[in-house]
């Protein structure tokens, strides 16, 4: 740990962590909020929308918003290790440090698509417009290194996860971020929100958070921290076709179901310390 680093960042780094990631969250949608609320008066005044001042915020405004937990932990690596933190999680990166657990990595691409398969075989349709390809093409470049998993996965499981790993079982480090993972995606439930009852919805996301995060944990221990893995599993999952249904209907349920039992049996399969068979990655 870099020389001069506080007794307090060097105990509490995680914690830290999280506290700059969900304030920075805020802060982001708070302007987003003041912002559509400028387009929609300027809208409603005449000004065509493209034409508004404020609406050139909307290109950047992801970054700000979905970015900061990738922002807020490669800050803290140069903070607290210098140049060479932020250079070890760049090898993390690369397709290669998946190694010899190159299964995992297809578990990562193909695994999302399961339960989409499920929902649709229960509903007996199938997806208006949907090409593998252009579902790889998402899951590696626009869902994942250039998209919400890269943006993400650089802070949950690029810093938090091998840090908490250090102090707690591979299990227990899971479920820490997974809460923290649900309540950082709170704006989704409660700012413009589809659902009919955000706050059940938000609530039911808690479990599922966790359940994921279980998860994300095995495959990043599996393979040795490979970010790269991760961040795919990240952009397929943000990637899979959609399939509306009504809340509550089996198909809906199938997601959270499935990943439950996912995560339930990789626990009893490989236990709570490592939930992998090899050793748990450390920071």
């Amino acid at each position: 740990m870099a020389t001069g680093a506080s007794t307090q960042w060097r105990h509490t780094p995680v914690l830290w962590f999280f506290i700059f990631t969900l304030a920075l969250t805020a802060v982001g949608q708070g302007v987003n909020l003041c912002v559509m609320h400028h387009v929609s008066a300027e809208t409603l005044a005449g000004t065509p929308i493209e034409e508004s001042p404020a609406f050139a915020w909307s290109r950047y405004g992801f970054y700000v918003t979905n970015a900061g937990p990738s922002l807020v932990g490669l800050l803290m690596l140069g903070y607290m290790y210098g140049p060479s933190g932020v250079r070890r999680l760049g090898t993390q990166l690369a397709p290669w440090s998946v190694g010899r657990a190159w299964p995992v990595l297809l578990v990562c691409l193909f695994l999302p698509l399961l339960p989409v398969v499920l929902s649709l075989t229960i509903r007996g349709t199938s997806p208006d417009s949907w090409s593998f390809s252009t579902y790889v093409y998402g899951a590696i470049i626009s869902g994942g290194l250039l998209g919400p998993g890269i943006c993400e996965e650089l802070g949950w499981r690029g810093f938090a996860l091998p840090h908490l790993q250090r102090r707690h079982s591979a299990l227990r480090s899971s479920v820490i971020i997974g809460v923290t993972w649900a309540l950082w995606h709170w704006p989704n439930y409660f700012i413009a929100s589809v659902h009919p009852h955000p706050v059940s919805a938000f609530l039911t996301a808690i479990p599922m958070g966790v359940a994921a995060s279980v998860l994300y944990t095995w495959v990043y221990n599996s393979t040795g921290g490979s970010l790269f893995a991760v961040v795919v599993l990240h952009g397929a999952t943000v990637s899979t076709p959609s399939v509306p249904d009504s809340p509550g209907s089996p198909a809906a349920m199938i997601v959270p179901i499935l990943y439950v039992i996912i995560a339930v049996a990789l626990v009893w399969k490989y236990g709570a310390e490592n939930l992998s068979w090899r050793r748990k990655v450390e920071s």
